[in-house]
Parts: structure tokens; C-alpha cells; sequence
């Protein structure tokens, strides 16, 4: 059951204090991120989203329910080695919705808008690295276990 007025929008550049600002909701939610640290976080994040953005790295939607921005996901954009085709991949990232607005569809809302954005630009694979909570959604999205392997630096833990 979603919110009777809703939209969900495509972002652009001016919106990437936004996006930032529920990226750092996201990761004090998830314990990444003291909530004393969110001021600062915010703005590096604003700063390096917007440079996504310029070089078309990014492609975001923000859901907006009742004049509040309440939800977003991204893609990000990468080329990769040669393939026939195209060489273009994106990794679905950031997906968020405000706790007083969850359990009503608008993640999969979000995450379907962006895959289709993704597929728009004709991307050879798009991936994404979800949570136990997530991996549901993204099953009825499409998306299936791949067996990647990742290195993970000591530092980066």
C-alpha cells in the first residue's frame, strides 16, 4: 500500500546534498557512520556525488512522498575490459527508504527505476551487493547469485 501522493524522480547533479543526506542516514542506520561524523560525511558526500554525476557516472532517483524526499537508489557506471557489445557496467548502490516509509513497495520502486535507466543505456551487467535484508527484493528484481569472489585490504575490513 503506497502513500497516495508519491513520485519517484530521476536526480540530477543539484540534487546530490539530498542523496547525500540519506546515504548518511543509511550508514548511521547501519552502524557505519557515528552520527556526530554526519555533518562532515555529508558534505564530502555531496562533493563526490556531484563529480559522479558531471562525469555520468551516476544515475540516482529520489522518492518523494508529500514534498519529502524519503528514499533514493543509484547506479553507478564503469567500463570494464572489452567485450563484443559494450563494455558498460553498473553496480545498483545506495538504495534507502526513511523508516516511516518502508514496507509499502517503494524500494523495489526505486531499485526497478534504476534498473531500467541501467538497461537504457545498454549495460552488459548490472550487480549489486545486498544485505540478508535485501536479497529478496533483489531476487524479484532478477538478479541471481554470480559467485564473485572479493579481496577485501586489511585496512578496508
Amino acid at each position: 500500500m503506497k502513500s497516495a501522493t508519491y513520485e519517484v524522480l530521476a536526480a540530477r547533479s543539484s540534487d546530490a546534498a539530498a542523496l547525500a543526506r540519506l546515504r548518511a542516514q543509511s550508514l548511521i542506520e547501519l552502524g557505519l557512520l557515528a552520527p556526530a561524523e554526519s555533518a562532515s560525511f555529508e558534505r564530502t558526500a555531496t562533493a563526490e556525488l556531484a563529480a559522479l554525476f558531471a562525469l555520468d557516472h551516476l544515475e540516482s532517483r529520489l522518492l518523494v512522498c508529500e514534498g519529502i524526499i524519503a528514499g533514493c537508489a543509484s547506479a553507478l557506471f564503469w567500463q570494464r575490459l572489452p567485450y563484443p557489445h559494450t563494455s558498460l557496467h553498473a553496480e545498483l548502490a545506495g538504495v534507502y527508504v526513511a523508516p516511516p516509509y518502508r514496507r509499502r513497495g517503494f524500494a523495489g520502486e526505486l531499485c526497478a527505476a534504476i534498473v531500467a535507466a541501467a538497461r537504457a543505456r545498454g549495460v552488459r551487467r548490472i550487480v549489486v551487493h545486498p544485505s540478508a535484508a535485501g536479497l529478496s527484493l533483489y531476487s524479484k528484481l532478477g538478479f541471481t547469485e554470480s559467485g564473485q569472489l572479493r579481496l577485501t585490504p586489511p585496512s578496508c575490513a
